[in-house]
């Protein structure tokens, strides 16, 4: 039993259904158990991010300033650490500040469509092009091509016998590819939602989400498929999720105006909607 992972999963699922203090409860006790030489699936930094985002959402700015500042304290690179901190100096109408950490999430993360969304928002509100960023990209593909592979990292800290480090990064490793596994099977799900193989649709969101816990693609997808079958109340509650982890999900965001007016109307014809797929979510 690994009593970090169970908390953690406690917490997450608290904050999904909207139950706001026993979600931060769950998490800081996660927090107080978290042991580095445990084969962890999460991260300190999921924790901080989660937090984090809990605390903006109920405009606990200063909250939520700490545990992102502990977030990329604990990943530099975090796209997720930087947009959490732009949220946060946007909400105290520090503009400047927040466009800085936004160009940063981007940089971090090209393909994040949250991070793009925010630096467009707050580009507008300086009056700049929505696409301006102070940032040098062809910099920024230098650095990802000086970077080692983690693998190669890895194998220079067991050859170092620095075994702890090693093992952290090679957990680090093996959540990117849970993740990136998770893109692929969103989009098995795509596919097969288009060929109205609802099944094999649903196991491979299932799958995606067993990969990864916060993906916006994968809840969309099975809102979509409660949705098909007029179960309003399941696809409302999916879609809301989707829209939690991902609130540039359009999909998700079309789906939901769909159930809810199903659900207003009681007459939903359960009719299928259009969407793009993304590997982003």
């Amino acid at each position: 039993m690994n009593t970090f992972n169970d908390l953690f999963l406690q917490g997450f699922n608290n904050y999904s259904e909207g139950n706001i203090e026993s979600a931060l409860d769950n998490l800081n006790n996660a927090e107080r158990n978290f042991l580095y030489y445990e084969d962890n699936k999460f991260t300190l930094e999921d924790l901080y991010i989660l937090r984090g985002t809990i605390s903006l959402s109920q405009n606990s700015l200063e909250s939520a300033r700490i545990d992102f500042e502990k977030a990329l304290k604990s990943n530099p690179n975090s796209s997720e650490a930087c947009l959490g901190l732009g949220q946060y100096f946007f909400a105290k109408g520090q503009y400047e500040n927040s466009k800085t950490m936004f160009e940063w999430a981007v940089k971090n993360n090209p393909e994040h469509p949250a991070a793009q969304k925010a630096l467009a928002n707050v580009n507008s509100k300086l009056n700049l092009s929505v696409t301006d960023s102070s940032l040098n990209p062809k910099s920024q593909q230098s650095e990802i091509n000086a970077k080692k592979e983690p693998l190669d990292e890895a194998s220079e800290l067991f050859a170092q016998k620095n075994y702890q480090q090693a093992l952290l990064k090679l957990f680090e490793t093996r959540k990117q590819y849970e993740v990136n596994l998770a893109s692929v099977e969103n989009f098995i799900a795509f596919n097969y939602l288009e060929l109205n193989e609802i099944d094999k649709t649903r196991e491979a969101a299932e799958r995606a989400l067993k990969l990864n816990p916060f993906s916006s693609q994968a809840y969309a997808t099975l809102g979509e498929i409660y949705y098909r079958d007029k179960n309003y109340s399941e696809a409302k509650k999916m879609f809301e999720i989707a829209l939690r982890f991902n609130s540039a999900n359009n999909f998700a965001k079309t789906g939901l105006e769909y159930t809810e007016q199903a659900l207003g109307t009681s007459r939903g014809n359960g009719k299928a909607h259009s969407y793009q797929y993304s590997n982003s979510f």
